[in-house]
């Protein structure tokens, strides 16, 4: 790695901060790649197919996951973002919040028992199936997930909105490797870096705010991305 030179902060984990990240990574430069979700891949990880090769979209996307995963010049901050800017080009310091995943990344191994054994599994609306499939409160995003670890959604889970699970932690229980920690909290990290690349993404399109087109109001009017997900 090139030392004397400042690092490259890349915000966002899609297939396009990926590829920025490896390739000045590959040059020898260090690189934090910030992601908010609990796994890199953005929206390109919810598809089949891509236009218009027709080329297997996780036939590109998982290796280049992987990559960034094992990269040692690549530090990946998932379930993170960004809260401060300060500087300019070529100093600029930043504030990074780490959100709790409720889960001891060091211990999980991604067996996915906790989710199993969760008392919403398989109830809860999957963000990555774009609401077509069910999740738990405990939950591994998806198969090819980096890091593939499992996160805990504080919204939902019994224990941290109503500050009791039953007579029993469930996840806890089924956990071999004691991995879930509700005792987490949020971590905050400096970061000084002399450039900083945007590839946050996108959102798509909320149909509803055309209701001519009946989504929402005709159960076989789904969104593309619906669609993928089926």
């Amino acid at each position: 790695m090139n030392t004397g030179i400042p690092a490259t902060l890349v915000i966002g984990g899609g297939i396009a901060g990926m590829q920025a990240a490896l390739d000045i990574a590959d040059a020898g430069f260090q690189v934090y790649l910030v992601e908010k979700e609990p796994s890199i891949g953005g929206r390109m990880a919810q598809l089949d197919k891509t236009f218009p090769t027709l080329d297997c979209s996780s036939c590109i996307l998982t290796p280049k996951m992987v990559d960034v995963g094992r990269h040692p010049n690549i530090e990946l901050l998932t379930y993170s973002e960004v809260i401060g800017v300060e500087g300019e080009v070529g100093g600029f310091k930043v504030r990074v919040k780490k959100k709790p995943r409720y889960v001891d990344v060091a211990k999980c191994t991604g067996c996915d028992l906790c989710a199993q054994a969760c008392r919403l599994s398989g109830r809860l609306p999957s963000e990555f199936d774009a609401g077509m499939g069910k999740r738990a409160a405990i939950y591994i995003p998806f198969p090819q997930a980096v890091p593939l670890k499992a996160v805990v959604d504080p919204e939902h889970c019994v224990f941290l909105t109503r500050g009791v699970c039953g007579k029993t932690f469930l996840c806890k229980e089924a956990c071999p490797a004691g991995a879930i920690d509700f005792e987490q909290q949020p971590e905050f990290v400096d970061l000084e870096v002399g450039v900083i690349i945007v590839a946050t993404g996108f959102d798509p399109f909320d149909p509803r705010l055309k209701p001519e087109l009946g989504y929402a109001i005709y159960p076989n009017v789904i969104t593309t991305l619906e669609l993928e997900r089926l």
